[in-house]
């Protein structure tokens, strides 16, 4: 978990898809090719490209409510990294 909150994993397929999911949240969507290459030459095809990008999207999307509607988390609380670490 910790890896993955890093950007990263110690299986290969695995650490492309969470590089790309990253770049994906980092940059609003504006992947570079090479993300985009990287993420293919690791293995996934166009649907699992997408499913990832999904995946980002109701991440940020549940966010997004939550913030706005100010809802009472209920569940423990997972302290942000700082981006520079």
């Amino acid at each position: 978990m910790e890896a993955n909150r890093a950007g990263t994993s110690k299986d290969a397929k695995a650490a492309a898809a969470v590089a790309f999911a990253k770049a994906l949240n980092d940059n609003l969507g504006e992947v570079t090719q090479a993300e985009l290459d990287a993420v293919r030459q690791a293995g996934y095809g166009d649907a699992e490209i997408v499913e990832i990008i999904t995946h980002v999207g109701m991440n940020i999307l549940t966010n997004l409510i939550g913030k706005a509607s100010r809802v009472d988390i209920d569940f423990p609380k997972v302290s942000l990294r700082d981006k520079a670490a």
